[in-house]
């Protein structure tokens, strides 16, 4: 017999954030996942705090202490949160503007979001790539391996 995760990426996904508020979005693959990653990565090398810029651009690779390395990633998963967000949210709901109208899902909107509440962009961002992790740790998603317990008989 052979078991397999369901598949929770197909089809579109609402995450709750607590105290009424939910961001939904629409599909997206590994591969735009990775693409994401990439700028993010990207960005973050760019808007590095200064001081890290300059030991960056100062110092070899190898002569970086590990703060540098806990900045990059830190910077990285911001942009990671606001490029997914940017690129696949379908909307949000229990979020208003000063007028208490429904704030759109923009850029600057989103970056008001982030900086207003830092603790939901871990919860957006362990909420995103939960589905995905989930089918990375299963493994070897097209066939099981006929050297394994999980090959059928």
């Amino acid at each position: 017999m052979v078991l397999r995760l369901s598949r929770a990426l197909a089809g579109a996904r609402t995450i709750p954030l607590g105290y009424g508020v939910t961001v939904s979005f629409r599909q997206f693959t590994f591969s735009d996942l990775r693409e994401a990653e990439a700028t993010a990565m990207r960005l973050a090398r760019e808007t590095l705090p200064p001081a890290h810029a300059f030991d960056a651009a100062a110092l070899d690779d190898e002569d970086l202490g590990p703060e540098h390395e806990e900045a990059l990633r830190g910077q990285a998963a911001q942009h990671l949160v606001k490029l997914l967000l940017t690129r696949f949210g379908t909307g949000w709901d229990g979020i208003e503007d000063d007028t208490g109208a429904p704030a759109p899902l923009q850029s600057e909107t989103i970056d008001a979001f982030l900086d207003l509440f830092p603790g939901t962009a871990s919860s957006l961002h362990a909420g995103l790539l939960s589905p995905m992790v989930a089918v990375e740790m299963e493994g070897n998603v097209s066939a099981p391996s006929p050297h394994t317990a999980t090959a059928e008989a």
